[in-house]
């Protein structure tokens, strides 16, 4: 369906418009092609340098970098193996501190020290006071006691959550 652009002349303000000579299709295409041949250009420069360096002298494979320390290391011994990932460090020559040496093992204790403190069989008081109990407990006692509410205006009070009975069904009277 074809409109007729005359009839919408009038509504037409001149005064806000864009200036149509800010942009054309030919400058966008020449700055597209101009960044293509830039990213070509850095590419080749980039490949050439890797070349150059890999037939260098000084970087020549199996030369180290000059920047890096040469430590003497002797052969593993059974104390090595506490690194699991790293077979070829030996823990004699490997830097202090030593922090974790072996993290499966820290782990397992870490997680057998919280499972005991979470499952214990009765409760106890620790060197700082605090009362721990065994967590399925204290999961009894939130299910009996409630947990502490606040109202709009007044203190913190415990709601529990009692069984309500099913309301009896009555018959109400017809209006008539």
């Amino acid at each position: 369906m074809a409109t007729n652009r005359d009839e919408y002349e009038p509504l037409r303000n001149r005064a806000v418009d864009y200036d149509r000579t800010d942009l054309s299709p030919r400058g966008i295409l020449v700055f597209l092609v101009g960044l293509l041949v830039a990213g070509i250009f850095i590419e080749l420069v980039i490949w050439g340098m890797f070349r150059f360096l890999s037939h260098s002298p000084f970087f020549a494979k199996g030369n180290q970098s000059p920047m890096v320390t040469t430590q003497k290391a002797s052969p593993l011994t059974a104390e090595g193996k506490d690194f699991e990932n790293t077979s070829n460090v030996n823990p004699n020559v490997f830097p202090e501190p030593r922090l974790q040496t072996n993290d499966a093992v820290d782990m397992k204790q870490l997680l057998d020290r919280e499972h005991k403190i979470l499952y214990a069989e009765q409760p106890f008081v620790d060197q700082s006071g605090t009362v721990h109990l065994p967590i399925n407990e204290a999961m009894k006692l939130v299910v009996e006691r409630g947990l502490p509410v606040k109202p709009a205006g007044g203190a913190a009070t415990a709601v529990t959550q009692k069984a309500v009975p099913p309301a009896k069904a009555t018959a109400a009277p017809a209006a008539e």
